[in-house]
């Protein structure tokens, strides 16, 4: 079908509510316009036909008027009434009122106001894609008038009934078919091309299903559309999204999750499974209407599920749950950790319905301790070796590389945030940061190897030790200083005095006593111990690799008091020594430095947070 038949005031185009809107960006539009003009003026083209890809319709009403629904083709149909409402900027007055009378129209059902003349960006996406679209066109069709191209057969391929013109390949589905179910349609069109998320394609279900359903037993088109887009602004929230999910990598859309925790789709199950399970809900629907049978559907997920509204009822009961989980502390911390450590929604909740059923009748009622003692149980899961739970004093022996590590500090910030009632631990910030096990204390070794890196090292050294005004720090500052000339002098770092002068900053750094202290626990020196490691951010930890502490502490205060980066909460407090007994140490008036009386305090501290999470375990399995 020429475009110029469809210029005949008779077509009119509705693009169903299951469609993502218009989407096409600059190279699809470019390419457009250069095909037809190459098209146009090609007289070596033998064919006097250039084909648009497929456009399919099936009939329909809209507003009470003859329509046609578009199952496959918005983004081409969309695009080429932006092209044909500029091209009537170069027809004559008579013309121009001729054509802009007669060309077709597309109306959004998801955006029924969507304005084509002059679109408005910022009014939502589609009016932002729209209004890209028509600026490209616009600066195309400058650019050529500019280069004075003849656009003269360009205009007449699309606008006149002439013997080379642009066409569609026009399908439109039998109004009387057996296959007017528009989804499956859809579906079989989209295959290969850039797919719909599950989400979408379940959207569509439900709207077909209503669609399908008599009055009064569906549920009102505008509330259906009212809890959908609730729900997805609520997914859109970071605070919310990133304590339900470990996906910072736009895997997924959001709401995706949803219908997997629904479906009870597993790791081993492919992406596209819980839409596929809606789709034989919605087919085995359609399946009992049409035969009068009253048969029960059978699925792994949907025990008590035998209509699409049974489907829904789950759908909102299960993101219900989710939201209460969010807004309770106890939740919202524990299971937010759990899924930081890998667990899915669904693997939580399935782990507190098991722990629930292997209560026997006679025990009390499920209380929030049960909860409580579950998902520690739950966490636990990551705190074994050889298959038994790790006790909590083994924590003291866990090193620098332990697998273990990362989880206990993240779990020692969650608790600390959790039972302190007032403020809450930032899921969304913890996961779109990379985070390092960070040295409290520098290590004995000189891990930097650039050259740059050791200067920035030398210049953040010599910052420090003027902080402290002592004798042997002003003499270590002249030192540092002669050090940077000499190596920027010789463009090469001396690595022996680079290596000499790491270890006297290290030595000035120590607690003088500590060496020929017997009381202190010899897990409070060993640098590489979980007394010396806490949790940082890659980029802060970059910045001031191999510091002393002095420097370490002066980046972490400077950073939380400017509040331009998320330090964890137990990181923060290490660094103010606010674990520190201020009473009978006096490491707490030198804060320039990380003693073993520092370290000690630190680790007393994650004791008094996660012990109880170790013991209740193992208390909970000596009742069972």
């Amino acid at each position: 079908m020429p475009i110029a038949d469809l210029l005949d005031g008779q077509h009119h185009f509705v693009i169903p509510s299951f469609q993502r809107g218009y989407r096409w960006e600059e190279k699809q539009v470019i390419d457009l316009l250069e095909d037809i003009k190459q098209f146009a003026n090609d007289d070596n083209v033998k064919n006097d036909s250039y084909f648009l890809q497929p456009v399919v319709v099936r009939a329909c009403k809209y507003n009470n008027k003859n329509a046609y629904e578009v199952l496959d083709g918005q983004q081409r149909l969309t695009t080429m009434l932006l092209l044909l409402k500029r091209l009537m900027k170069r027809l004559g007055e008579d013309e121009r009122k001729m054509y802009e009378d007669y060309l077709y129209d597309i109306v959004y059902t998801n955006r029924p106001q969507l304005d084509f003349d002059n679109p408005n960006a910022a009014y939502n996406i589609d009016s932002y894609y729209l209004s890209e679209s028509k600026r490209i066109i616009d600066d195309w069709f400058k650019e050529q008038t500019k280069s004075k191209q003849n656009l003269n057969n360009f205009t007449g391929s699309l606008l006149y009934n002439q013997k080379r013109q642009v066409k569609i390949i026009w399908y439109a589905i039998d109004e009387d078919s057996e296959d007017l179910v528009s989804i499956n349609i859809f579906n079989r069109l989209n295959k290969g091309k850039i797919s719909l998320t599950s989400s979408e394609l379940i959207k569509a279900l439900f709207i077909m299903d209503y669609d399908l359903r008599a009055e009064g037993d569906k549920l009102p088109a505008e509330q259906l559309s009212m809890e959908w887009n609730e729900m997805e602004r609520k997914f859109q929230d970071d605070n919310f999204w990133y304590f339900i999910s470990d996906d910072n990598n736009g895997t997924q859309t959001r709401i995706d999750v949803l219908f997997d925790f629904v479906t009870c789709r597993d790791e081993e199950k492919d992406a596209d499974y819980s839409y596929r399970e809606f789709q034989k809900l919605y087919d085995f629907c359609r399946e009992q209407e049409r035969n009068k049978m009253n048969e029960e559907f059978v699925s792994d997920w949907a025990n008590d599920i035998h209509t699409m509204q049974d489907a829904w009822k789950q759908v909102r009961k299960t993101f219900d749950r989710l939201v209460a989980w969010y807004e309770d502390n106890l939740y919202y911390h524990y299971v937010g950790y759990l899924v930081a450590i890998g667990f899915t929604p669904l693997q939580i909740y399935n782990h507190l319905e098991d722990e629930k059923r292997a209560r026997k009748e006679s025990e009390p009622e499920w209380t929030v301790e049960d909860t409580m003692i579950a998902l520690r149980k739950k966490m636990m899961e990551r705190f074994k070796q050889d298959n038994k739970f790790i006790k909590k004093d083994a924590i003291d022996e866990f090193e620098y590389k332990s697998e273990y590590v990362p989880r206990v500090l993240l779990l020692f910030n969650v608790e600390c945030c959790r039972k302190g009632q007032n403020v809450r631990f930032a899921f969304d910030k913890y996961k779109k940061e990379s985070w390092d096990v960070e040295h409290v204390d520098s290590q004995n070794d000189a891990t930097l190897q650039e050259y740059d890196d050791r200067m920035r090292w030398l210049k953040n050294v010599k910052f420090v030790l003027g902080l402290e005004q002592t004798d042997r720090s002003k003499e270590l500052a002249k030192e540092c200083q002669d050090l940077i000339d000499e190596f920027k002098e010789r463009t090469k770092v001396n690595v022996d005095k680079y290596r000499a002068f790491y270890l006297e900053v290290n030595k000035f750094y120590s607690t003088e006593s500590e060496e020929n202290d017997l009381e202190v626990d010899l897990t409070t020196k060993k640098k590489d111990y979980l007394s010396n490691l806490t949790l940082l951010d890659s980029a802060t930890n970059r910045e001031y690799k191999d510091a002393p502490f002095a420097y370490k502490r002066y980046c972490i205060v400077k950073y939380d008091r400017m509040g331009d980066r998320f330090i964890p909460l137990c990181t923060r407090n290490l660094f103010l020594k606010y674990y520190t007994d201020s009473n009978k140490e006096s490491s707490y008036l030198d804060n320039m430095r990380w003693s073993s009386a520092d370290r000690k305090g630190y680790m007393n501290a994650m004791h008094e947070a996660v012990d109880p999470i170790f013991d209740s375990v193992i208390i909970r399995e000596k009742e069972i």
